[in-house]
């Protein structure tokens, strides 16, 4: 049985819910992937499995993926991935029993998929973790991509596309996401190096995957300076809001302009930028409340739009609240929100809106319940439109002064005053 048409109904149920769960994402050079395979595409792993969701639903190819192998020890998982992925048994998969994934499998399903002119999702960098940075990516991607061509006298026409995600804030609900597609490697211009030394072909090109990779991220040194670049960034956008891509560009200028700085001026700002967020934390206040956002004005769309805002935010209170109640419940890593919540809503959004339509329907007969579901998507749409357009304007409103507002005041300002306006 074909697993294509089943794709296609998880791609479309995906595309929509990430649109939901990241609203205002952004695409760039998606036409350097938008075709049929033979390709690897080669994504960053910061977001666990949102990650190959991003890279995979703006295209309109289906894509298979090599996924860890510890996703097949529950079979409903395995179930549902099972037709359009392959398993890959890391060190720690192999050590909580998974028993699929094995280095020769993996070659094999793969050189298969390429020489059936397919696409491959893979991430060199094997592991998940919530990082600003490309870690050093494996050899795998390479190996792959040259030994496939090998294999096939150089005539598979193999390429391996670096896609880059980024998101403002990863684990957090209705945030932004910037995807980036670069230009494609050809696995076949390595042939001569390879045929010198399979080797130093593949450890080559995996260094160039790299920096193609990094090209295409906001790629920061160490914790440290990514805390740092968080904070500083955070302030500026809320100052002058910019949209997802020119917020990304604009962050890669301010970690450029942080690098050109003295150790101790740097060492300086990031420890004011650092008592300044300590001090929101500690009073529970938010940057934006001390921004000059333009949008924390009065306005006649602030007030016209509420009433709908409102009604929209009430009825998805129900599937807000479960989805959330349900990542709470089971006590995984944060790093898992975005996915939990985006892959549990394909079922607990449409189950909602159908109780939520049935119990109108008890009450208000004669069929107006079907008139109220069709009013839900288009309110929740709404509703999410304006919390995106107007929060700068209701975060704090009613907070009232806090004893500490002046020195968060005056923290803010010194910061501002020294960050150039990039």
């Amino acid at each position: 049985m074909s697993s294509e048409p089943f794709f296609w109904v998880l791609h479309f149920m995906s595309r929509w819910m990430l649109r939901v769960f990241y609203p205002g994402m952004e695409t760039e050079g998606v036409h350097h992937a938008n075709h049929p395979g033979p390709m690897l595409l080669c994504g960053n792993h910061p977001n666990t499995l949102a990650d190959p969701l991003m890279a995979g639903i703006h295209l309109n190819y289906q894509t298979f993926f090599l996924a860890n192998a510890g996703l097949w020890m529950n079979p409903i998982t395995a179930f549902v991935i099972d037709p359009f992925c392959v398993p890959v048994a890391r060190p720690k998969d192999k050590e909580a029993g998974a028993d699929k994934g094995s280095k020769e499998e993996v070659f094999n399903r793969t050189f298969a998929a390429l020489e059936s002119g397919k696409i491959m999702y893979i991430a060199p960098e094997a592991y998940s973790e919530l990082e600003r940075k490309l870690r050093k990516i494996k050899a795998g991607a390479a190996s792959l991509a040259l030994e496939g061509e090998a294999r096939n006298h150089w005539q598979l026409g193999v390429t391996l596309q670096p896609v880059g995600v980024n998101y403002e804030s990863p684990t957090t609900c209705f945030s932004r996401a910037f995807t980036r597609y670069g230009e494609p490697i050809v696995a076949a211009e390595w042939r001569e190096a390879y045929e010198k030394s399979p080797m130093r072909a593949v450890r080559g090109l995996t260094d160039e995957l790299s920096r193609r990779m990094q090209e295409l991220l906001i790629h920061t040194h160490d914790k440290t300076e990514e805390r740092c670049l968080r904070r500083i960034e955070r302030s500026v956008q809320n100052d002058r809001p910019l949209t997802v891509s020119q917020h990304h560009f604009r962050t890669k200028r301010i970690l450029e302009w942080l690098r050109t700085l003295e150790p101790t001026d740097r060492e300086r700002l990031c420890e004011l930028a650092g008592r300044y967020d300590a001090l929101l934390r500690q009073t529970k206040q938010q940057d934006i409340e001390f921004s000059t956002n333009p949008y924390r004005t009065y306005s006649l769309g602030l007030f016209l739009g509420l009433p709908l805002f409102l009604y929209g935010l009430l009825n998805h209170l129900p599937w807000l609240l479960t989805i959330n109640a349900i990542w709470r419940a089971l006590g995984i890593d944060r790093g898992y929100k975005a996915t939990v919540q985006t892959l549990g809503s394909w079922f607990i959004l449409p189950l909602t809106y159908l109780l939520q339509t049935l119990l109108f329907n008890g009450v208000y007969p004669e069929g107006m319940g079907w008139l109220y579901l069709l009013s839900l998507p288009v309110t929740g749409l709404f509703a999410l439109r304006y919390w995106t357009t107007y929060r700068a304007f209701w975060a704090g409103r009613f907070s009232g002064e806090g004893d500490r507002d002046a020195e968060l005041q005056s923290l803010r300002g010194q910061l501002m005053e020294v960050i150039p306006k990039l």
